[in-house]
């Protein structure tokens, strides 16, 4: 009998090891498409309108991805919680976070509109609006459909919707320049469109493949403070990432942040491997077993073994690799190669820290993720105000560094802290059951 057993824990694992694997595959493929269609905005916008125009572009993307956070990416975070941790029926989990997403994208768009004269007074109002309806309403709509398929373990078919919209953005841009066409005004309309396009097709999906109404629907008093929760979180985890990149548009100068805008790009993505794992294996991390001790710190040791070890051999090619940066993109990045290998140190920090902070999510300690968070993003944006206007670009890096190696601590002492917690109260219902 035992053998049996054996044979079939054995069996499930290999199936979950090769499913795990099919999704990192999707995911990395995610990652290297975002990673070069990145790269292919960046060099053509750089080359065609100059390091200055590519520095409003990437500071505005870095406002309106920050918004979006609150808008859209908690709102898909309550989507696989409500469907995989708290199995919730599915269609209604869907209409409560449309709606959330609905309203909180409309107070996005005010405060992106407010923000925008004061960080990026380069920039019209008309070329914001379309990149933050291009984000925040066509983006957003995408990541709530990717959520609701993934949370039905469809994580495949997550990915092709996303995949789809970022081809379509990349052919655009290149065809503008082609065309002679290239201005931020016109990417802006390219983006806005496609995105709304692209939006329209996932929700007439999701209503024929599952059925799907896509009809608003009133959220519960628990959704809504877990929704805040998330929101909280990820704003805090876009402050702690793009505080450098906005900030640098600000307080040293548009040319000197589309220099470190496109060695932060290199970096990532040298770290898109990690965020791959990570995306693939976040509906992972929210099953959770209330009788069992340690689940989520084996959970989050185990991914992080591969993450960290991932993450220190990548660093040494990133700083051995930067000096052919100025091949790629031209002698005007050659400012850009003592950027990339300082920041290099960040592909070993992501590798350590991403998987402790899922583990709390497992473990449902949403204040304790948004207390790392937000300890990390505070500390990210004031180190940015003090040290760019003194040193430019080293106060940023070091600024960004930082506050990444404070998250890594803060997320493990976190995770250790829930688990020991959890861990007492299985052993209290066990002496109790006795």
């Amino acid at each position: 009998m035992s053998g049996i057993v054996g044979r079939s824990l054995s069996a499930w694992w290999r199936r979950s090891a090769r499913r795990l694997a099919g999704d990192a595959v999707w995911a990395s493929a995610l990652e290297a498409v975002t990673m070069i269609s990145g790269l292919v905005v960046m060099y053509v916008i750089s080359t065609g309108l100059g390091p200055g125009a590519y520095g409003y572009f990437v500071g505005a993307q870095a406002l309106i991805a920050t918004l979006g956070m609150v808008s859209c990416a908690s709102v898909a975070q309550l989507v696989m919680q409500g469907i995989v941790r708290d199995r919730r029926p599915r269609h209604g989990v869907f209409g409560r976070s449309l709606a959330l997403m609905l309203g909180a994208t409309c107070v996005s768009l005010v405060v992106g509109l407010l923000l925008r004269p004061v960080l990026f007074p380069g920039l019209t109002t008309r070329v914001f609006a379309l990149l933050a309806v291009a984000e925040l309403v066509g983006m957003g709509i995408v990541a709530l459909g990717a959520a609701y398929l993934q949370a039905l373990d469809a994580y495949r078919q997550s990915v092709v919707a996303r995949l789809f919209l970022l081809l379509l953005r990349t052919s655009s841009v290149v065809l503008l320049a082609v065309l002679a066409e290239l201005s931020l005004e016109w990417v802006a309309w390219s983006y806005c469109v496609l995105g709304l396009l692209v939006a329209a097709g996932v929700l007439a999906h999701l209503r024929l493949w599952d059925g799907v109404r896509l009809w608003p629907r009133l959220p519960s008093s628990r959704e809504v403070r877990d929704a805040g929760s998330f929101a909280a979180s990820l704003l805090a985890f876009s402050v702690h990432e793009d505080a450098d990149k906005v900030l640098m548009v600000r307080l040293a100068d548009p040319a000197t942040a589309g220099l470190y805008a496109a060695a932060y790009r290199a970096v990532q993505v040298a770290a898109s491997p990690i965020k791959a794992l990570v995306t693939a294996s976040h509906r992972r991390f929210l099953l959770h077993d209330p009788t069992v001790r340690g689940e989520h710190t084996r959970r989050s040791w185990s991914y992080t073994a591969v993450g960290a070890g991932y993450g220190v051999v990548a660093a040494g090619v990133v700083v051995a690799a930067a000096p052919l940066l100025p091949a790629v993109l031209g002698d005007a990045y050659a400012g850009s190669v003592p950027m990339v290998q300082v920041l290099a140190v960040l592909v070993v920090l992501r590798g350590l820290g991403a998987f402790s902070y899922n583990g709390l999510m497992g473990l449902g300690a949403h204040g304790h993720r948004v207390a790392v968070i937000a300890a990390a993003a505070v500390v990210a944006a004031l180190l940015n105000v003090v040290l760019i206007p003194m040193f430019s670009w080293w106060g940023a890096a070091v600024a960004t560094l930082t506050a990444e190696l404070l998250f890594v601590v803060l997320a493990w002492w976190a995770l250790l802290r829930r688990q020991r917690r959890h861990d007492a109260s299985v052993d209290g219902l066990a002496v109790a059951a006795r």
